[in-house]
C-alpha cells in the first residue's frame, strides 16, 4: 500500500498545517530536519507494516518509545509504541539488536510486551481506555499501535494548575475506576495506576500505559512507583488483585486533591503520618482512607465498591 501524507498535513505530528505553512502545535515546518527527538528514536517518516508512518516521538521510557504515527490505511493519527530496552538495546540502521548474552532477558521482555498489547486489545471499548488498535513484529522486535490521545498527564495538570476542587477531582476519575473495574472483571490487574498514566483529554480522562498488567492474582513486586504502590508491591511473590489498583487509584485521586503523593507505603508501615485535607468531604475522606489501607483485607473488596463509597450520599 502507498502511504501518501497530504502536503497540508504536518509531518511531525501530522496535524493540519497553519496559513503559513507552520504547524500550530508542534511549531515546526514541513522541510525542517527529520531527524529524531530523540537520540535511539527511529527517524521521522519511517514506515512500519507498509501501513504506519511514524512522527515524533510523544514518550520514552526504559523500555519503549512511543511515536505518533499516520495510519495510511485508515487515514488518521494513532500512537505506536516500539519494545526498545534503552539499556541493552541498540540500532543499526531501522534493525533493533542486542548482545548475545542479553538476548534471553531481550525476549522475556519482548513477550511482556505482547501480553500488553493482548491485554489491551481485550478491554477495547472502554470510556476510560485507549483502544489497542494492532499489534506486529518487525525491525526485531515488537510494536503496539493505540488510539492517539491528545492532552496533558494529570500529573502535568495538577502540578501546572493547581489541585482540584472534590467535585472535579471525583468526576474526572469515576470514569477511569469504573474501566478499572471492567478490566478487574476480564480478569487484568493494571499493577501501576498513577498520575503518569492518566492522560487528560477535552473529553475526560484516559488510563494508559499497560506494560505492567498480569493475569488476575499475577505477581507483584515489578511496579514500584513512590506513593501509588501499596505494601504488597514491595513483597516477593507476593499477589496483586483488584485491591492493588484499588490502592493506586486511591494515591492518584489523593494527588488531584492535595497536589502531594501520598507518603510511601513502606514508610507508612513505620510511622503513618497520612493526613487528609480539612476541606474534603467526610464522604470522600472516609472512602480515601480505607481504600489506602495498608493491609488489602482492610481495603474495599472491589473497585465498584469504592466507587460507591467515593459517589453516593
Amino acid at each position: 500500500m502507498t502511504i501518501e501524507i497530504k502536503k497540508d498535513i504536518c509531518p511531525f505530528c501530522f496535524s493540519p498545517l497553519g496559513a503559513k505553512g507552520v504547524c500550530p502545535l508542534c511549531k515546526k515546518r514541513p522541510n525542517a530536519r527529520r531527524t529524531p527527538c530523540a537520540p535511539k528514536a527511529l527517524p521521522v517518516g519511517t514506515k512500519l507494516k507498509s501501513r504506519y508512518v511514524l512522527g515524533d516521538v510523544i514518550g520514552e521510557g526504559g523500555f519503549g518509545i512511543t511515536y505518533i504515527a499516520f495510519d495510511g490505511m485508515k487515514e488518521e493519527r494513532v500512537a505506536v509504541k516500539e519494545y526498545f530496552p534503552s539499556s541493552i538495546a541498540s540500532r543499526s540502521g531501522n534493525e533493533v539488536t542486542v548482545p548475545p548474552d542479553s538476548r534471553a532477558r531481550f525476549l522475556t521482555g519482548k513477550k511482556r510486551f505482547t501480553d500488553e498489547a493482548k491485554n489491551m486489545a481485550a478491554i477495547k471499548g472502554m470510556e476510560g481506555i485507549p483502544a489497542a488498535r494492532d499489534y506486529f513484529s518487525e525491525n526485531g522486535t515488537a510494536y503496539i499501535v493505540m488510539e492517539y490521545i491528545c492532552g496533558d498527564t494529570l500529573k502535568s495538570m495538577v502540578c501546572g494548575k493547581g489541585r482540584l476542587s472534590e467535585k472535579d477531582a471525583v468526576n474526572l476519575l469515576v470514569p477511569v475506576l469504573r474501566s478499572l473495574a471492567l478490566i478487574h472483571g476480564a480478569g487484568i490487574i493494571h499493577r501501576d495506576v498513577s498520575a503518569d498514566n492518566v492522560i487528560v483529554t477535552d473529553g475526560g480522562a484516559k488510563l494508559i500505559d499497560f506494560g505492567a498488567s498480569v493475569a488476575s492474582r499475577g505477581q507483584s513486586g515489578s511496579q514500584l512507583k513512590r506513593g501509588y504502590a501499596p505494601p504488597e508491591q514491595y513483597e516477593k511473590g507476593a499477589e496483586a488483585d483488584g485491591r492493588t489498583d484499588e490502592y493506586a487509584a486511591a494515591a492518584t485521586l489523593y494527588f488531584c486533591l492535595t497536589g502531594n503523593v501520598p507518603q510511601e507505603a513502606t514508610e507508612r508501615m513505620r510511622i503513618d503520618k497520612l493526613s487528609f485535607p480539612a476541606r474534603l468531604s467526610p464522604r470522600v475522606t472516609a472512602a480515601l482512607t480505607r481504600a489506602l489501607s495498608l493491609k488489602k483485607e482492610d481495603r474495599y473488596p472491589d473497585m465498584p465498591s469504592f466507587i460507591r463509597a467515593l459517589t453516593e450520599e
